[in-house]
């Protein structure tokens, strides 16, 4: 219940705008920047809160970004779910409070810091050998294409989204917070793969 909950707020596909009648105001980037970090909703479970500029940005773990707007300089709201997220600080250190749908659900920040994944080069013939369709539960693959040098998923009634290495097998997406790993059998051949998303690890065998 506790991470179902939490996933209303960071949707990796945004919902409609809700309605409101929150005035946002500035506040200044030495502020913001005393929020950022990686804050621990529920295990396995994590909010990202980052500073692009003087826009700041909360990432639920296996999800998409958000941009976060201020009504104080403790209060936050995002424009596409009716939320707040209030930041403070106890004896304990900072922490942020989600409040959503008459719920508070309290997180203390475990890092001043937001781990970012670096892309290196990976020669195109390891990137052609990933190429093909995995299975994710029947019904449901993960398609994955060569485009250029460019590696490509689409799963199964989604659009396509580029994945870019960290490693020789393993690979990220930009816009959510995710992993895919594949993997070879003895003879060197891509046999599977798996999607680390959130709390979740999701295993697709190669057809």
């Amino acid at each position: 219940m506790t991470q179902r909950f939490v996933a209303v707020l960071l949707l990796a596909s945004y919902c409609l705008a809700q309605t409101t009648d929150r005035k946002e105001i500035t506040v200044s980037s030495s502020i913001l920047s005393k929020y950022v970090g990686t804050y621990q909703m529920a295990p396995g479970a994590n909010m990202m809160i980052t500073l692009a500029g003087d826009q700041l940005m909360s990432q639920m773990s296996g999800q998409g970004k958000i941009p976060l707007f201020a009504e104080s300089e403790t209060m936050f709201f995002p424009k596409v779910v009716d939320a707040e997220i209030e930041f403070g600080t106890d004896d304990k250190g900072r922490y942020l409070i989600l409040h959503q749908n008459g719920r508070d659900m309290r997180a203390p920040r475990t890092s001043d810091t937001v781990a970012e994944k670096k892309e290196i080069s990976v020669a195109p013939a390891i990137l052609a050998a990933y190429v093909g369709t995995y299975e994710l539960r029947p019904g449901f693959d993960m398609v994955v294409t060569l485009e250029g040098n460019q590696l490509i998923t689409q799963a199964t009634g989604q659009g396509k989204l580029p994945i870019f290495p960290e490693s020789e097998n393993k690979f990220f997406p930009k816009l959510i917070d995710a992993e895919i790993e594949f993997f070879k059998d003895a003879t060197g051949s891509v046999t599977s793969l798996i999607l680390h998303q959130g709390p979740n690890e999701i295993k697709g065998t190669r057809k």
